[in-house]
């Protein structure tokens, strides 16, 4: 199954970079990135910009509602519009890097370095991500939380590069930054009713995975 594969290339790509232990060979990879793309010093600020900022304590049962997921969904394809072809373009980076057979640690600054390539358009899908999250009231938090619940259930996999915690790692200075961390889960997981609830948007959620790795 196509979504199978694709969330075991990411698997082995996490991996590879936990086995490997090159979190500061990423650490230099991304700090030059950053020093060519200056105006991604601003992410942070830019996620301040979401109204609400109040800690997110989910629900121990761990249970989706309707309305998160319709909202999750919202926010997604916000962000898609606002990209307009240049998903398309993100997307093929994607999926260039997971589909490939023996992918490593090494192959991480290829994905880093799609934001180079777009940096410009993915910047304003930053910006579109907190007016979609600003439009139906929800904190960052919740959103990541309904995010990683959602593909628990729908079992897929991906690789959550938080861009906006790198550029925090490198202004602090220090030498050494966590590229990533799995997300979702292979194979349906988490509570029953979560995958009975997300079974209407099964096709948008599975089309809108890239965002979800592009840190979206």
């Amino acid at each position: 199954m196509k979504k199978l594969a694709i969330g075991c290339g990411v698997v082995l790509v996490l991996v590879g970079i936990v086995t490997a232990g090159v979190g500061y060979y990423v650490y230099r990879q991304a700090s030059s990135m950053f020093a060519q793309l200056r105006e991604l010093d601003r992410l942070p600020e830019i996620e301040r910009g979401v109204r609400v900022q109040s800690t997110y304590t989910p629900p121990a049962s761990g249970e989706l509602t309707v309305a998160q997921v319709e909202r999750l969904v919202k926010v997604q394809e916000g962000v898609r519009q606002r990209l307009g072809q240049r998903f398309a373009e993100l997307e093929a980076k994607y999926k260039t890097l997971i589909d490939k057979k023996e992918a490593t640690a090494a192959d991480v600054p290829a994905l880093l370095g799609a934001y180079r390539d777009m940096a410009a358009a993915w910047m304003e899908a930053k910006r579109s991500q907190v007016d979609a999250l600003n439009s139906v009231d929800m904190s960052l938090a919740e959103y990541k939380w309904i995010r990683e619940q959602t593909y628990r259930a729908l079992g897929v996999p991906y690789m959550d590069f938080d861009v906006s915690k790198i550029v925090e790692h490198i202004r602090s200075g220090r030498g050494n930054v966590e590229p990533g961390q799995i997300g979702g889960a292979i194979g349906p997981s988490g509570p029953e009713n979560n995958r009975k609830i997300i079974e209407p948007f099964k096709k948008r959620l599975e089309e809108n995975l890239p965002l979800a790795s592009f840190g979206l």
